[in-house]
């Protein structure tokens, strides 16, 4: 599988070893993902993208997906924010500390982002393999946030670590993954189950499907620090989401995956797709799915 079609397709890295996340949690007890520490380098408002490395960066590419499921361990958990970060090929953290890389557009949030599972609760993202960080093994750093505001920190460490022994794995179960190998890079399933239950409807209970597609007003709007994106769907599709300045100039994407029919929601932290800031003034939402394609304008104030 090509690294492009990984990241589009949802990001179903899974299929680099043969087995689909809902497959692979029902074959074992369900467990729910132990939790773990959030660490010393975790920093608000990481950029939504699902390349966290930059191209020139240092290190092993790896390729990283699974899904995020309730404690039933079949409930996909859709809308969850996946938040990763981790350090550099010499187990180095930015934003906090000073490290020689290969981010030549200066991006102060290179390896670190966050993405919103899909309708089937997955989410996959690219890096590069995390190096030693001192004495503890290699590692990405999760920070997973469901639309129910249920909350999970871990962590995800890789088999064959020398820095793995028997007790930092009976400390740590279920979190250590292993790794394949292939032309592009490294590949892992790391498939969450968090402490919330799934929800068992009735019609009743069926949140409404618009008639047609809509873009809503952001709120808060003006905003300085992050403002909420709604958009609906009257029918499953493909949703492109970007934002421009106000002269049509590119930013970055907010979504380009396919969607459910009902409403959704995206947040957008006023940072463009390096995760660098974008100046205060105005800028355009713009939604195009199937057939519909709509703009709203937002006001950034700092």
């Amino acid at each position: 599988m090509k690294r492009r079609q990984f990241i589009k397709l949802g990001l179903l890295g899974t299929a680099a070893t043969g087995i689909a996340p809902g497959a692979f949690l029902k074959g074992r007890d369900c467990d729910l993902t132990s939790d773990d520490i959030l660490g010393p380098y975790w920093s608000q408002n990481h950029p939504y993208r699902t390349v966290l490395a930059h191209g020139d960066e240092p290190g092993t590419r790896i390729f990283i997906s699974g899904a995020v499921q309730a404690n039933d361990c079949e409930t996909p958990l859709h809308n969850a924010i996946v938040d990763v970060w981790h350090a550099n090929d010499s187990g180095c953290y930015t934003v906090f500390q000073e490290c020689n890389s290969g981010n030549s557009e200066e991006d102060p949030y290179n390896l670190r982002g966050q993405m919103l599972t899909n309708e089937n609760g997955e989410y996959a993202f690219e890096s590069i393999w995390p190096g030693h960080y001192g004495s503890r093994p290699k590692h990405f750093h999760y920070k997973i946030t469901t639309p129910e505001n249920q909350e999970l920190v871990t962590q995800c460490y890789f088999e064959g670590d020398a820095q793995i022994n028997q007790q930092w794995e009976d400390n740590h179960p279920g979190l250590i993954i292993p790794l394949e190998s292939s032309g592009d890079g490294l590949y892992g399933v790391f498939n969450i189950v968090m402490n919330e239950e799934a929800q068992v409807g009735t019609g009743e209970d069926l949140i409404p499907v618009p008639e047609q597609p809509f873009l809503n007003h952001s709120y808060p709007n003006p905003f300085n620090n992050s403002t909420q994106i709604e958009f609906g769907l009257s029918r499953s599709g493909h949703v492109s989401i970007g934002i421009y300045d106000i002269s049509g100039r590119w930013i970055t994407n907010l979504t380009e995956q396919n969607w459910p029919s009902g409403s959704h929601y995206l947040k957008w932290s006023g940072q463009d797709y390096y995760g660098n800031m974008v100046p205060s003034g105005s800028y355009l939402v713009v939604m195009k799915a199937a057939e519909f394609t709509g703009s709203k304008k937002i006001l950034l104030l700092k």
